[in-house]
């Protein structure tokens, strides 16, 4: 990917933008320092913000518990909104694509955790415009640097950057655009963290202008390993054994073979 990074941005500079070549090529090397730092990442906690479009309007602010294991595996327990108590654990290639939930007196406390589809409407309330499979630093990094890299080979990409606290924070718009598959916001506003390197804060623009989503990884904590502390001080008994892997049995068997 750095290859084509680095023929892209030469391309923009012989095409008579040099000031636009310049912010690629920071853009880029953000986007690189993260991507690298994300490939020594195995798993990750934080307290997870998000606040999405939800019948065109941004709806009301949730402060969620997540926990993310590579390849994909994520538990969030929702801490706050009328979602308090809910908590959701997904595996890509497990349960049939089924998410697993546990809810505080659902079913009367009956089924501690049922496993649902994930376009059940009771799952998607509140977040109509992604799924499970949206969520996750590396996913965005993904995402982001994939519609970057076509918003540079369209010539439809302005960008620019200011340091704050905690990083770098870079504002990317897409002017000319239209979504689809590989663009999923008109603009996007991204803070790289000065730590981590990694994107810790997003906001998602649609092409009406309007804010379709904000999410910050906040208490961002990196290979705390599947068996901590805070995670089986939270998390379902049921959904704790789901989570963490199988432990392998030690104990030896003596068969005489006949």
């Amino acid at each position: 990917m750095k290859r084509a990074w680095v023929f892209l941005t030469a391309f923009v500079f012989l095409s008579g933008s040099p000031a636009m070549a310049a912010d690629v090529a920071q853009l880029e090397e953000l986007l690189s320092r993260s991507r690298d730092a994300y490939e020594s990442v195995k798993d990750y906690r934080a307290v997870f913000l998000k606040q999405e479009q939800a019948h065109g309007v941004l709806g009301p602010k949730e402060t969620i518990f997540l926990k993310f294991e590579k390849p994909f595996k994520i538990f969030m327990q929702w801490l706050d909104t009328d979602k308090k108590g809910l908590q959701v654990l997904y595996e890509r290639g497990r349960h049939d694509g089924k998410l697993a939930i546990h809810k505080p007196g659902l079913l009367l406390g009956l089924a501690p955790v049922v496993f649902l589809e994930q376009s059940s409407p009771w799952v998607r309330e509140g977040s109509e415009s992604y799924d499970i499979e949206d969520a996750g630093i590396g996913t965005f990094l993904e995402d982001f640097s994939k519609m970057t890299q076509k918003g540079v080979q369209a010539n439809k990409i302005q960008s620019s950057f200011s340091e704050v606290d905690g990083g770098t924070l870079a504002d990317v718009i897409f002017p000319g655009s239209e979504p689809d598959d590989v663009y999923f916001a008109s603009r996007v506003e991204v803070l790289f963290d000065k730590k981590t390197a990694l994107p810790v804060s997003m906001t998602l623009y649609d092409w009406q202008g309007k804010v379709t989503g904000i999410y910050k990884y906040n208490e961002l904590h990196l290979n705390v390993g599947a068996d901590d502390a805070e995670f089986r001080s939270l998390a379902h008994k049921k959904l704790q054994k789901l989570f963490l892997p199988p432990v392998k049995s030690t104990q030896k068997t003596n068969f005489t073979s006949r």
